[in-house]
Formats: C-alpha cells, structure tokens, sequence
C-alpha cells in the first residue's frame, strides 16, 4: 500500500489518500497520510450546481496573506472524542471565501442547505460542491428535498464507522 500511494503521490496530490481510504489526516501536499479515527455516524448532503470551477483562478485570487488557517487540532480532538457538534464548529475551508465571491450559485446553495436545517455545512475544495452534515435523519429529508427543489444534483450519504 504505501508503495502504490507514492507512486499515486506522483500523479496527483490526493491519490495516496485515496489508495488508502478511511479517515486520515493529509499533510504536506496531500501524499502526507496519518490515519486518524472515523468521524461519528451522521449524514452527508452533496450538492454540486451545473457549473465548473476553475481551481486554478481560485488559488490564483486567494491572498495567502489573508488566509486564516483551520483549526486542526480541535477539528481531530471533535472526531476523537465522538462529538458530532464539535465537528461542525471546526469545518473550515481558505478557498470557499474565494469561489464563493467568483460564483454566487454557490454561495446561494450554501444558504440555502442553513436555511433547510444543516447541522455544518462548507464547500468542498475548491467547489463547486457544498456539503452538508446533518446528524438525525428526519432533518436530512427536509434539507434533502429543499435543495432537490433549485439543484439537480443533491446526493445524500450515511457515514459509518470503519
């Protein structure tokens, strides 16, 4: 396994997290893989509007020197000690302030996943994607429904312990 993730190191920066799955902790440019305890169960909304985001021009207008950084050790503390609330209040992400600015459809299904009832919500990378955590399944349902009424791409997934 760590033989074929360096090799992956070699073709993109997230492969080695992908080769070995689960949760973990990625340093360095990404191939840097600490395994970490799973998050608890919840749920996971995804929903991607009909657009591409170009991550290039997004780093290209991040101010680096602007950038206030995650707080990572609170964030592996909240997913050690099992606390769900503890793991919303840590989800960070530098780049969403700038494809949020580039992208307002984005931003609108932002609001709109606080609006429906999502316990944490953030854009993944550089976007166009927004998740959203939801701890119990009657809320996952009315946020679920309420995006599918304005995006055409809404999935909804359970996140289990391994």
């Amino acid at each position: 396994m760590d033989e074929l993730a360096e090799l992956g190191a070699e073709i993109g920066s997230d492969v080695s997290f992908c080769v070995y799955g689960g949760t973990a902790l990625a340093t360095g440019r990404g191939e840097l893989i600490e395994k970490i305890p799973s998050p608890p169960p919840c749920w996971v909304i995804l929903a991607k509007p009909p657009i591409g985001v170009s991550t290039a021009e997004v780093y290209r207008r991040l101010k680096v020197d602007e950038v206030e950084h995650a707080n990572t050790k609170a964030m592996i503390r909240a997913i050690e000690e099992q606390s769900f609330e503890g793991i919303c209040a840590n989800l960070h992400n530098v780049l969403e302030s700038v494809t949020l600015d580039m992208h307002p459809e984005v931003k609108k299904i932002k609001q709109q996943m606080i609006r429906f009832g999502a316990d944490g919500v953030l854009m993944s990378g550089s976007g166009p994607t927004v998740f959203g955590l939801v701890e119990h399944e009657s809320r996952l349902h009315r946020v679920y429904n309420g995006l599918r009424g304005f995006c055409q791409d809404v999935y909804a997934v359970r996140l289990i312990r391994s």
